[in-house]
């Protein structure tokens, strides 16, 4: 089940292989997705669950306790996780 703060990869479309962080459970079929780079908190990307796939990634905590959280936040999450690879910007699957 993916929830609020989970680390996601795309499995599907032009992001394919790309890792985000739900920001927000619409229901049962969408989730909203930012990575703070391409995809940004005033702009995240609605993705359909089938579209995506949940990774053992540590999920980010302050996403789902509410708090401010910033573009920035996300992409240093993302990259402490070493979900991202500088070069290719997809995500690492070691």
């Amino acid at each position: 089940m993916i929830s609020v703060g989970d680390v996601v990869l795309s499995k599907a479309g032009r992001d394919a292989n790309r890792a985000f962080v739900v920001t927000q459970v619409l229901d049962e079929t969408y989730v909203l997705l930012c990575d703070g780079e391409l995809r940004k908190l005033d702009k995240p990307k609605k993705k359909k669950l089938k579209h995506i796939k949940e990774t053992k990634f540590k999920p980010m905590d302050e996403v789902r306790a509410n708090g401010r959280v910033l573009d920035a936040d996300i992409r240093k999450h993302l990259n402490s996780q070493k979900a991202i690879d500088r070069n290719s910007k997809e995500v690492k699957l070691v």
